[in-house]
């Protein structure tokens, strides 16, 4: 019986002290994804998921417009200012109109790690998801808008992606 309780306190003690934190230190500079952000992007893939079909788990649920139409015309400028409003051009090209807004503002929900953008132009706004960020050795850009039914469920979601140029 002493030796399993010695036993027990030898391991109770090794336990509490060996759980310490690790003190890891920062691993390069923070980045900042809105700068990120800034600068010329191209439409370079669009691809439409039926969300019913999703959620109902049917085949067949995701399909890819890019050639379908000249989505490749489509052009995208996000100019980000400090301390002042960021500004955003688009250049549809012949192709459908991915963002119906032609210039404006735009801001995001978190400076830090944004999802959604909002694309305003006099009183008119529109909504963005952002499906990835750009980040180092990837330049690469997903944007999401989704459309929903009268109960607010989601019926078909496209995905924007963009190439920086």
């Amino acid at each position: 019986m002493k030796n399993f309780l010695i036993l027990s306190i030898a391991l109770i003690t090794v336990l509490v002290f060996s759980c310490r934190p690790d003190t890891n230190g920062i691993v390069g500079e923070e980045r900042s994804i809105l700068s990120s952000l800034s600068g010329s992007w191209k439409l370079t893939k669009v691809t439409q998921t039926d969300e019913d079909a999703k959620r109902k788990g049917f085949p067949y649920q995701t399909t890819d417009l890019t050639s379908l139409f000249p989505y490749s015309e489509f052009q995208l400028t996000l100019n980000v200012a400090s301390g002042a409003a960021s500004s955003f051009t688009t250049t549809p090209g012949n192709s459908p109109k991915v963002i119906s807004l032609t210039s404006g503002s735009w801001t995001v929900d978190d400076p830090a790690f944004p999802k959604n953008i909002t694309l305003t132009s006099g009183s008119i706004t529109e909504l963005v998801t952002l499906g990835s960020y750009p980040v180092t050795g990837s330049e690469k850009l997903v944007l999401r808008k989704e459309k929903r039914d009268a109960s607010d469920k989601v019926q078909v979601s496209y995905n924007y992606e963009f190439t920086k140029q």
